[in-house]
């Protein structure tokens, strides 16, 4: 709907008060809503879905890991395509309202934070169409070594020892890490670029604010 809301905004006509406003409201909603999704969906919520812990309703302890390697992988993989694919249009749509109210010429601060946005919008775009189905192929494929070889069923931690362990013997689960991180790595560092282009534009905007 965002992305919707800011070609329709766009295209609505010349710059009067209303148009521009309601630009700037895009720009402003799209932006952080990319932003959001990054930090807590992504970043926090991965965390979170690796050390996810139960907490027992009558004291206040810490009982093992109950989410499994595997479920935590499959719920991954629903959730961060989703994300990907939000952020692509919404970080787009966001380069499109601010391109719309910084008219060109544009200044060289101006251009930076356009091209930032694209860029964020472009390696969103990459992780969505590219190295997530490539990550996502290979870590299913890791699973199925892994299930054969009766490993994978435990949290994150013990999983990732027992899996350690395994690859000694296995040189099959040895090549499926191998194809896995490589894919992963691709990815992580498309997120981080992604990240570090919405960081600079945070701080782009948060400069300009006076309180």
């Amino acid at each position: 709907m965002l992305p919707l809301l800011a070609v329709v905004v766009l295209l609505a006509g010349g710059a009067g008060l209303g148009t521009t406003a309601a630009a700037k409201a895009v720009h402003l909603l799209c932006f952080a809503t990319s932003w959001g999704v990054t930090v807590w969906a992504i970043l926090v919520g991965g965390v979170i879905m690796f050390l996810y812990y139960t907490f027992s309703p009558c004291s206040f302890n810490v009982l093992p890991p109950n989410l499994p390697r595997h479920a935590m992988g499959r719920l991954r993989g629903k959730v961060f395509p989703a994300c990907f694919a939000l952020n692509a249009a919404c970080t787009a749509a966001s380069a499109e309202a601010f391109a719309w109210l910084h008219r060109p010429p544009w200044p060289p601060a101006e251009r930076r934070q356009l091209a930032v946005l694209l860029v964020a919008a472009g390696y969103d775009l990459a992780n969505l169409l590219i190295f997530t189905p490539r990550t996502l192929e290979a870590m299913r494929e890791r699973h199925k070594v892994e299930r054969s070889l009766g490993i994978g069923g435990d949290g994150s931690f013990v999983g990732w020892r027992q899996n350690a362990r395994a690859a000694r013997s296995s040189s099959t689960l040895a090549a499926e890490n191998a194809r896995f991180w490589v894919a992963h790595s691709f990815s992580a560092v498309a997120l981080v670029i992604s990240a570090a282009g919405l960081f600079s534009h945070f701080c782009c905007l948060s400069g300009k604010i006076v309180i």
